[in-house]
């Protein structure tokens, strides 16, 4: 089946939703190096634990 146009547009926020997205992004942009690296790592050690719970092997 093909579509002229697969995406759908993008939203507009308006008031408290557009409010808490800035709030949200401006929280993302002010982590440090060492937060953004334990984040990294937790996440690593989440996808490991997974693998090894569905048996999986994924060669990167």
């Amino acid at each position: 089946m093909s579509y002229k146009f697969p995406w759908k547009e993008t939203p507009i926020l308006y008031g408290e939703d557009a409010i808490r997205f800035e709030k949200e992004m401006e929280r993302v942009d002010n982590m440090s190096k060492e937060e953004r690296r334990a984040n990294a790592e937790e996440l690593r050690r989440g996808y490991e634990e997974a693998c090894r719970v569905l048996n999986l092997t994924v060669k990167i």
